[in-house]
């Protein structure tokens, strides 16, 4: 451990300065702490958020989760939810967990910055403080030791209201190993412990800009995962187009019973997320080469946003919507038409990639 008010860290890149307090942060709505946390970390490596977790967009939905907290996603690669969101880029993560303070200050020495589950209730500088229990992210980039001999950790809160700077660590340490127990102000984020988990990842770089072959890679990949999901008896994670429809039956068969249907808020954030990010990136791509089809995958990108909204949000206020399961029937049908229309422009922008390409 540093002592005499010095900064203890592992090698890092150059970006971060932990004497100054600054560390690169990363926001856009609609995006949970889950993207934001990851985000922060990637440019911290010199990337784009939005070029590395812009590629991918797909259906993906695990029935058995647990879904209550803001960062929940279904985990699919052995190589953790940043290889599930970046899965076009040499990014990977791994929970673990510690107890204490100590336990804390070994991680950020091995790892460098980590990203830390909080209970947002026991943090100062969330408007929940006090008052609300609910799961959060943050990235804890640092710690020192005051000349008082003091432990506190640099913490970096990229989610409205936003914050960053040096925290006391029994703050930190309270709010990462909270009980975080069922909240009736917040019943989509509180009731699971957050257990003094911690989200490492390892970034590699990647080379030079972004190519067309990249982005061709990506459109390819995403339609592939959606002609080929799977939702059988067996699958734990129902996916793609034959995943949606189940998760849309899914939906149906629960529209009368307003506690089931509560987690699609929670779990929809990811997939909504997603789908934004993909829109941005395939926006982005249209403007620096050519409109064609990639702008259409942007809009058809905002269409699944949109419906994403629409499905959350109803299933959130389900128990006080006249009329919720005839609506929950015709907003399933536009999530699926949209996902089904984004899958159309993902082929025709391939076709168009690959006649310019002849």
């Amino acid at each position: 451990m540093n002592a005499g008010g010095t900064t203890g860290t592992a090698l890092r890149t150059p970006r971060w300065n932990g004497t100054t307090g600054t560390y690169p942060q990363w926001y856009e709505d609609p995006l949970s702490c889950l993207q934001t946390t990851l985000g922060s970390i990637l440019l911290e490596h010199g990337l784009r958020p939005v070029e590395v977790l812009g590629h991918a967009c797909e259906f993906a939905f695990a029935p058995d989760d647990a879904m209550c907290e803001e960062f929940y996603r279904p985990a699919q690669s052995s190589r953790g939810v940043a290889a599930d969101l970046c899965p076009y880029h040499d990014v990977e993560s791994a929970w673990t967990s510690g107890k204490d303070a100590d336990d804390l200050i070994g991680l950020i020495e091995e790892h460098a910055a980590v990203i830390v589950a909080v209970d947002n209730y026991h943090l100062p500088f969330r408007p929940a403080y006090h008052d609300v229990h609910a799961a959060h992210l943050v990235v804890v980039p640092a710690w020192r030791r005051t000349g008082g001999g003091q432990v506190e950790f640099y913490v970096s809160d990229a989610q409205p209201p936003g914050f960053q700077g040096w925290l006391a660590a029994e703050h930190l340490v309270e709010s990462w190993t909270s009980g975080n127990p069922t909240d009736t102000q917040d019943v989509f984020f509180s009731s699971r412990e957050i257990g003094g988990r911690v989200l490492t990842v390892k970034v590699r770089p990647e080379p030079g800009p972004l190519t067309d072959d990249q982005v061709v890679r990506a459109l390819r990949g995403n339609l592939d995962k959606w002609d080929t999901g799977t939702a059988g008896p067996a699958d734990r994670v129902w996916t793609g187009r034959s995943g949606l429809r189940r998760f849309v039956e899914r939906l149906e068969e629960h529209s009368a019973d307003p506690a089931r249907l509560r987690p699609a808020y929670t779990f929809g954030w990811a997939m909504q997320a997603q789908a934004y990010l993909h829109g941005r990136f395939a926006q982005g791509c249209a403007l620096r080469t050519r409109p064609g089809h990639l702008a259409e995958v942007a809009a058809s990108a905002d269409r699944v946003v949109s419906a994403w909204s629409n499905v959350r949000l109803l299933s959130a206020h389900a128990a006080h919507t006249p009329g919720a399961p005839e609506l929950i029937r015709r907003r399933g049908e536009e999530l699926t038409h949209a996902y089904e229309q984004l899958a159309v422009d993902w082929r025709l922008a391939l076709s168009t990639e690959r006649t310019d390409a002849s």
